[in-house]
C-alpha cells in the first residue's frame, strides 16, 4: 500500500554515507521522502543501518539537505 503525501513512515537504509535531518531519500520511481529523524543501529546483525523516520513528500516537493538515491530490494515472504 502505498502512503499518502504528508504521511510519517519509517524507511530502513544500508547507505556508506549519513543521512541526516532534512535531507531527501529519493526512490528509484522519483518518490521522494523528507527525512525527520535518525537513529543509526548500535548492536545486532545489522550494525550501521540507519533507521529513518520520513515525511512522504508530494510531486514538486523538496528539502533543502542532500539528496540520497536508494532502491528497494524484494523481501522474503514471512514479512509481507
Amino acid at each position: 500500500m502505498t502512503a499518502p503525501a504528508g504521511a510519517v513512515v519509517a524507511i530502513y537504509v544500508d547507505l556508506a554515507d549519513a543521512v541526516a535531518i532534512g535531507d531527501v531519500i529519493e526512490t528509484q520511481t522519483a518518490r521522494r521522502y523528507g527525512v525527520v529523524a535518525v537513529r543509526v543501529q548500535q548492536r545486532g546483525e545489522h550494525v550501521g543501518r540507519q533507521h529513518l523516520r520520513c515525511v512522504v513528500l508530494g510531486v514538486g516537493e523538496g528539502g533543502g539537505g542532500a539528496v540520497h538515491r536508494i532502491r528497494w530490494y524484494r523481501r522474503g515472504r514471512g514479512k509481507r
